[in-house]
């Protein structure tokens, strides 16, 4: 074996043994996060975003932000339970964690559940009617997601918004200007993605953020994740 040859595989045994592993920490649960972070190009310049979380139920495990807060970021995390935003509030200091029902209307509704602290917490009752575990909570009266940035003097131009508010996100959606405020990237959950794109295509809340010029980039198992097309 000639030298020359000897240093090609000594090159090659380095690249396929030695080669260090870039792996990427994701607190999301299906990777979202990782995600939206390509789109908004994190990591690639020193300048720190603001995000919206609505319907956060955790600080850390399953969030969609908790990422980008590790990155320096900071935003205004939103949930309709109280034990939720106590438990916000002691891991998320540069956050703005507010108590809130979200949906396109002000009305009182019930909040159901499953158990304490449970993910699927909700006030679409068409949404509990289906799981015969669910229990009735407190009441909460509502208010939209407009009421609350502008009480909390949200940035109009902002990074990314999340809402994950099992059944209700269009109302959640609905409840926004997005004439007044503009995500770059949108992250919302769709159920009727659970039966394939072709449905989640077909779905008022894809049919409302592409009327409002947001382009479909990605699918996340149920969230579809929309980015602002640039302005001409």
């Amino acid at each position: 074996m000639t030298i020359s040859r000897i240093f090609q595989f000594i090159s090659r045994f380095r690249r396929a043994f030695l080669s260090p592993t870039k792996a990427l920490t994701s607190y999301s649960q299906c990777a979202e996060d990782l995600i939206v972070k390509m789109f908004l190009q994190v990591g690639l310049s020193e300048e720190k975003g603001f995000y919206v979380d609505v319907g956060c139920h955790h600080p850390r495990r399953g969030s969609n932000t908790f990422g980008f807060y590790k990155a320096g970021w900071h935003g205004i995390l939103i949930d309709m339970e109280e034990e939720k935003i106590r438990v916000a509030k002691m891991a998320r200091k540069r956050d703005m964690v507010v108590q809130s029902a979200i949906s396109d209307r002000v009305e009182t509704l019930n909040i159901y559940s499953p158990g304490d602290f449970s993910t699927n917490a909700t006030i679409d009752l068409a949404a509990a009617a289906h799981h015969p575990e669910y229990r009735r909570l407190n009441d909460i009266t509502t208010e939209t997601l407009t009421e609350v940035l502008d009480r909390c003097d949200c940035p109009e131009k902002f990074e990314f918004l999340n809402i994950d508010c099992e059944g209700n996100d269009f109302r959640v959606l609905k409840g926004l200007s997005l004439v007044k405020y503009e995500p770059k990237v949108i992250c919302i959950e769709i159920w009727e993605s659970k039966t394939g794109l072709d449905d989640m295509i077909a779905s008022d809340i894809h049919k409302h953020l592409v009327s409002r010029d947001y382009e479909l980039r990605s699918w996340a198992v149920f969230s579809a994740i929309y980015v602002k097309k640039p302005t001409s």
